[in-house]
């Protein structure tokens, strides 16, 4: 099923760690809805970076999120939230940066170190609202050192 027009509800819902361990992670209609949402907002950040975009984890079941110890109150449980990557593009940080200072109006963004000597080793987290005028256009960085707020690297 297309959401978007580069964009699928299997690659929002596919999880390796949930089909290892047989969790099903089907989102009911609600959560499609939200996912669609997602799938816009995605789109305004493809055409931005003018680059694909590829999602490592979108949709996830409270099941699978509490088993990647994630918090419940965790966006990606609504359907509104990807982790993602734009290869050819620059580093987690110069997404980041590109659209904090873009009229994108994402609720939250994270710039994620998996190591942060590495500038190429993380990932960006983005969520949307469902309604936009509630979102935060919240923008944090998570290291090894913790959640601090965004400033460019």
């Amino acid at each position: 099923m297309k959401l978007s027009p580069h964009f699928t509800l299997k690659e929002f819902i596919k999880s390796d760690t949930a089909e290892r361990l047989g969790i099903d992670n089907t989102p009911n209609q609600d959560i499609v809805d939200n996912l669609k949402i997602l799938a816009k907002g995605l789109e305004d950040v493809r055409q931005l970076l003018d680059k694909p975009i590829y999602i490592s984890s979108g949709y996830r079941s409270l099941e699978l999120n509490n088993l990647l110890k994630s918090k419940p109150t965790s966006q990606h449980c609504q359907g509104l939230a990807a982790d993602f990557r734009a290869d050819g593009y620059g580093t987690p940080d110069d997404i980041v940066y590109s659209i904090v200072n873009s009229s994108i109006n994402y609720d939250q963004l994270i710039m994620e170190f998996v190591k942060p000597d590495v500038p190429y080793s993380g990932w960006v987290h983005i969520s949307f609202c469902k309604n936009s005028n509630d979102a935060r256009k919240q923008a944090l960085m998570i290291d090894s050192n913790g959640v601090t707020i965004y400033k460019k690297q």
